[in-house]
């Protein structure tokens, strides 16, 4: 995995899939918990919605939701209307969880959804798998209705760095947890949030094109010290964003980091091993990267369970 970005790239895709759920990076909706070390009760899921096709589901809204907070619509490919018909409707302002995840919104349908006057009560929104782009991506960081959010979820949406440095600056001031994985929001993308204003605790970024360089500017950020699960799967971290995140001081808070299929060897590994800092960390994850013997008898007299190897 150390022979460039593109290798890196191509087998990131491979172990994610395979290991997401097991990883700590792995949120799949914006109900599941933040991570594999969360010691909270794991939250229900909301109900799915039972609609096979945009003409029910916008039958069963005329008829109304009947008080529901939360709701759950992922992977219905309902397409960019339901962006619209959601905003328009009334019921939706009792909503507290919204996941629209893979529903072919594309941008359209995101800044539609975006533009509601109804979603002021929403805490948790999962817009993952749409496609909006960075316009989508700067018309949510921007909508009004959306300032009370704490756990957004962006992944595989093809942002890049400007519709990253967008959400990065928020109106959602009480944001706690941000997923933008599976987007390439590159070294900009990572600045842009390396100096946040937004309170995150959570920061999943798993095949994000991130690269050692941005892992760096991370590490070393005054704006995430509240941070406590960082999620960094298939990124071309290697050693040196190892050595880096390993020498951090800001990250002190930290009880879970993901490192899986980065190309880190025994180098990196003895630098996590040794680093003086990671006092709270809970879960270090580093399944499918290139430790040895070494570096993984080091890991574990370090970390012991708490280690993922």
């Amino acid at each position: 995995m150390s022979a460039g970005p593109a290798r890196t790239r191509n087998v990131c895709l491979l172990l994610i899939s395979v290991c997401w759920l097991g990883c700590g990076g792995g949120q799949p909706s914006a109900n599941s918990p933040t991570g594999a070390a969360s010691t909270e009760a794991t939250k229900p899921e909301a109900a799915e919605d039972s609609s096979a096709s945009l003409a029910e589901f916008r039958s069963k809204l005329a008829a109304g939701l009947g008080g529901v907070t939360e709701l759950n619509l992922a992977a219905k490919g309902l397409g960019p209307a339901l962006g619209p018909l959601l905003a328009e409707s009334r019921d939706v302002a009792v909503l507290t969880s919204l996941d629209v995840s893979d529903n072919d919104l594309g941008n359209d349908g995101a800044r539609a959804l975006a533009g509601s006057a109804h979603l002021s009560a929403l805490r948790e929104l999962d817009l993952g798998g749409n496609d909006i782009g960075d316009d989508g991506a700067l018309a949510v960081a921007h909508a009004p209705a959306l300032a009370g959010l704490e756990t957004l979820n962006m992944s595989g949406n093809s942002i890049a760095g400007k519709g990253a440095s967008a959400l990065a600056q928020a109106s959602a001031g009480h944001l706690s947890s941000l997923d933008l994985s599976m987007n390439s929001i590159g070294g900009a993308g990572v600045s842009a949030l390396a100096h946040t204003h937004l309170p995150l605790e959570s920061l999943y970024l798993l095949g994000c094109e991130v690269g050692a360089s941005a892992v760096k500017e991370l590490a070393q950020s005054t704006s995430l010290n509240k941070l406590k699960v960082l999620a960094l799967s298939g990124n071309g971290v290697g050693d040196e964003g190892a050595q880096a995140l390993a020498k951090s001081t800001t990250l002190g808070e930290l009880t879970t980091l993901d490192l899986c299929a980065n190309g880190i060897t025994d180098a990196g590994a003895l630098a996590l091993a040794q680093s003086k800092n990671f006092k709270h960390l809970q879960v270090i994850e580093l399944y499918g990267n290139d430790i040895g013997s070494k570096g993984a008898a080091a890991l574990q007299k370090r970390f012991g369970a708490r280690l993922h190897l």
